[in-house]
């Protein structure tokens, strides 16, 4: 598909765009701040070899805060990037949104007023990113300027002169330090705005995987690494397996539907039947994905002696998350409306209240079933870690990890894959349509 895509000049100039986007975005992300030394920087851990126990987990728990600051900024937090926080203000604003907005009335209004409120909707969520990533930028440049340590990471300085030029010390520097931080979360909302207009797919799908792209393979090399001998081969192994099944499952879920069977009623022209071919009204219970799954599995990095109930928590959210996503689907009374106006009925239920109970249930048996799925999803990458090497709180960050992936992938691909195959067709049906 991408070598037909490339000879085709439409498609030829959406990836170039695309490609330019994610090499600005990673340039960003390796751009130091003004002002701030991130040479000095300590990694976690580093002169805790000799210590105590205790030292040795201080030092644990602190590589584990680290390994998921990485994953969810593309390693811009340890950095002192300009674009510090990657797409963590972008998708904490869209799950903010997205949880708390069928609780809002205002939200509830502008998701069901068509394209319009849907722009509204995405507008006041890039607005939400920018102000989070203002208050982010605030307590990480306090911690800096206080006592030269990043916050999440565990890396502080080294030297005296701390994490600040003598230049920038000052509640001006400070000030510019905030500023940057919040500027480089609207560049990243302009350059996802920009792939998704003029390159291919979701921008900030695609910003993810290139973000990944650039932490992952380390994270899994200092597993495998961690692990030593041949099971490093195995670790890598399972790991690469317990991905493709969940992307597998994942896609299977989110695509399938259940496909309710309508006619309508046939009128008489003379002593002719006329009436349309059948057609059906799709039922879908999978649209809630990695929706939860992400923020749930953070639960595992909690520390070891709060562990029994983790594990269960963690399930419990899944599937709560991914039901109640389900039920966000068309409200079954109005499709029954809608179905009874355009004088088509399900076959054997009557019209009205009946066709309304009758979707209900439908799509309760079907959220029930795509919840479960997606709860094996989620506890794939915990099975398949704690296999390896006892009990899953060790590889709470490799979980977390393989459920990003997986939903980057997800995200990423399908909807990558459906826009090449469109812009293709276009183009191999251009003449005709001259």
């Amino acid at each position: 598909m991408l070598a037909r895509a490339l000879r085709v000049p439409a498609l030829r100039k959406r990836l170039l765009w695309t490609a330019l986007a994610v090499v600005l975005f990673r340039l960003g992300q390796n751009l130091p701040l003004p002002g701030l030394r991130p040479d000095a920087l300590e990694a976690p851990g580093a002169d805790a070899g000799g210590s105590g126990g205790g030292g040795g987990e201080t030092a644990g728990g602190d590589r584990r805060l680290y390994g998921l600051a990485e994953l969810l900024t593309g390693d811009g937090l340890g950095e002192l990037s300009v674009l510090t926080f990657g797409i963590l203000p972008v998708v904490l604003a869209r799950l903010v949104v997205d949880l708390a907005g069928p609780l809002i009335p205002r939200v509830r209004l502008l998701a069901a007023s068509g394209q319009g409120g849907a722009a509204a909707l995405a507008r006041g969520t890039r607005w939400l990113a920018v102000l989070l990533a203002a208050v982010l930028g605030v307590i990480v440049t306090t911690r800096v300027y206080g006592d030269a340590c990043v916050p999440l990471t565990g890396l502080c300085a080294r030297g005296e002169p701390g994490l600040v030029q003598e230049a920038a010390d000052g509640p001006l520097g400070a000030v510019a330090v905030v500023a940057c931080m919040t500027a480089g979360t609207a560049v990243v909302l302009w350059l996802s705005g920009l792939i998704t207009a003029r390159g291919i797919g979701e921008g900030l799908s695609v910003l993810l995987v290139a973000q990944l792209a650039a932490v992952v393979p380390g994270q899994l090399a200092d597993a495998a690494h961690g692990t030593g001998g041949a099971r490093a081969a195995l670790v890598v192994l399972l790991v690469v397996l317990a991905l493709v099944v969940m992307t597998v499952l994942a896609v299977l879920v989110q695509q399938a539907e259940r496909r309710v069977p309508l006619q309508r009623a046939k009128r008489m022209i003379g002593r002719h039947p006329l009436g349309p071919a059948p057609t059906y009204v799709p039922v879908k219970g999978g649209q809630g994905g990695f929706g939860m799954m992400i923020p749930a599995s953070l639960l595992l990095l909690v520390p070891a002696p709060a562990g029994p109930w983790l594990l269960p928590g963690y399930v419990l959210l899944v599937v709560g998350h991914a039901w109640l996503r389900a039920g966000t689907e068309p409200d079954a009374a109005d499709v029954a409306q809608r179905l009874a106006r355009s004088g088509m009925f399900v076959p054997g239920i009557p019209m009205g209240r009946q066709t309304a109970e009758y979707l209900t249930y439908v799509r309760s048996r079907i959220g029930l079933a795509a919840a479960l799925c997606m709860t094996v999803v989620a506890l794939l990458p915990v099975a398949a870690l704690t296999v390896l090497d006892g009990p899953a709180e060790r590889f709470a960050l490799s979980a977390t990890t393989l459920l990003v992936v997986a939903s980057a992938a997800v995200g990423t691909a399908l909807p990558a894959a459906r826009q090449l195959e469109s812009l293709g067709a276009q183009h191999t049906y251009a003449p005709i349509l001259r």
